[in-house]
């Protein structure tokens, strides 16, 4: 019977899409980005096939290849593979593990972005939102993205990699130089190379952190630490083990790379769509008001936040920080009456995914109320929300980066007005997220 069943299952040479010419898609994809992804769906369905680099995709949208992609055949399919384009720079990271390795490693981190460590990181928080706040709203206009990358930036550097204020632009361009070999397209490790410009930076960021490694150790108390670096020096595998210098400095690379753009892009669009939607703003400064009122800002204030909450899991849903997840398959899979097999790859779209009018009422509609009882639209289906990913590899900083959001969010709505530049009418519905942020301006006033 099983075996009559798989005989009925259809190639996935067969999906709607195409393989392109002799290089595939790659162009069109780089050229479209979400666009690309979006004709397709629209052309094709939520299931269709294309090639990428070499390599023959399978893209499929919904909630239910999100299960299946992201919990369900977890096993079956590989990370690393879907994230292999960062090993250069981020070397064997969390992102780009799998199976026991990933699970162990999960299993160390935990505790560097969970309870206590969450109350440890409360005040330090605070204390750069407050500052960057104060030294920004100046009525100056900014590049959005960059100026709130500049303040989790910030946050990243000094409690994941523990770095002290001297040392703080020597970090930072090291590791802003590393970032910028993602664009590289020839791999090539000579300096006049962007590529060789970023392994150069990335040689120096790792001296850099081996040195602070050496410190903490030569110092001790590791355990009373209160960032990633010394958190990740006192922890020990189920055999007692200690993590190696080296897999201590990609695991710290990997988290830096990931805690710091998703925060960053997910205010940009909170502060447009708040500009946009005046009485969503009024809201979040009432519930300000009564959260907080006139005392200091405290830990558990963030969860009486509701509304707060309500609006940043909207901007998660219109503008996810990743767009696309794709994975290696491992072994054969099925979906929708398809058989795809080891050696091609999948991709699913939070994006896509997030946009269905099936899912969501008036789904390019800024609408945080889609998240409160009773309509509570994210909880029809368990995977129809996964901008912060889902299963064995969701972001284990998920808490962390809504702890970071809320501190900020909290101080800006208190006391500090915005504008953004272009209004939203001018740009909506905005199906590009990743190129539009880009060009937002902000002014911040006191």
């Amino acid at each position: 019977m099983v075996l009559q069943q798989r005989s009925q299952l259809k190639s996935a040479e067969s999906m709607p899409g195409s393989f392109g010419g002799s290089k595939g898609e790659t162009a069109e994809l780089f050229a479209g980005e979400e666009i690309f992804y979006r004709q397709r769906f629209q052309r094709h369905g939520s299931v269709f096939k294309s090639r990428i680099f070499g390599k023959k995709f399978a893209f499929l949208v919904g909630p239910e290849a999100n299960r299946l992609v992201l919990k369900d055949k977890a096993d079956h399919l590989s990370a690393g593979q879907g994230w292999i384009f960062l090993k250069p720079i981020f070397g064997t990271g969390l992102l780009l593990q799998d199976g026991k390795q990933h699970k162990a490693t999960r299993k160390l981190m935990h505790p560097a972005m969970h309870g206590q460590a969450l109350n440890n990181y409360f005040a330090t928080i605070e204390e750069i939102a407050a500052d960057f706040l104060a030294e920004k709203a100046t009525g100056q206009t900014f590049s959005a993205i960059d100026t709130f990358t500049e303040f989790s930036l910030t946050v990243a550097l000094r409690l994941i990699l523990g770095v002290e204020a001297a040392e703080f632009g020597e970090a930072l361009k090291y590791f802003l130089t590393m970032l910028v070999g993602r664009r590289a397209r020839l791999h090539l490790d000579l300096p006049f190379t962007l590529y060789g410009r970023s392994q150069g930076a990335r040689r120096k960021l790792k001296a850099f952190l081996q040195k602070k490694i050496n410190l903490r150790r030569k110092h001790g108390d590791l355990g009373e630490s209160k960032d990633f670096l010394g958190l990740f020096l006192a922890s020990v595998t189920e055999d007692g083990d200690s993590l190696s210098d080296t897999e201590i400095i990609d695991q710290l690379l990997m988290v830096l790379f990931a805690g710091h753009e998703n925060p960053a892009a997910l205010i940009s669009w909170l502060l447009l769509e708040l500009d946009a939607n005046p009485e969503w703003k009024k809201r979040l400064q009432v519930e300000q008001a009564e959260v907080v009122g006139d005392k200091p800002l405290e830990l558990t204030d963030l969860k009486q936040m509701t509304s707060l909450g309500y609006a940043l899991k909207e901007v998660e849903r219109l503008y996810p920080p990743v767009q696309n997840m794709s994975r290696g398959v491992l072994k054969d899979i099925e979906y929708d009456g398809y058989r795809i097999p080891a050696g091609w790859m999948v991709d699913v779209s939070p994006l896509l995914t997030h946009r269905l009018p099936e899912l969501y009422a008036e789904p390019d509609r800024f609408d945080p109320d889609r998240f409160a009882p009773p309509r509570e639209e994210d909880k029809q289906h368990p995977f129809a929300l996964v901008g912060f990913g889902s299963g064995p590899h969701v972001c284990l900083g998920y808490q962390f980066a809504q702890m970071e959001m809320k501190i900020f969010m909290s101080l800006l709505l208190r006391n500090y007005d915005w504008k953004i530049t272009p209004k939203k009418s001018k740009i909506a519905p905005v199906y590009e997220p990743s190129k539009v942020q880009d060009e937002l301006k902000v002014n911040l006033t006191a």
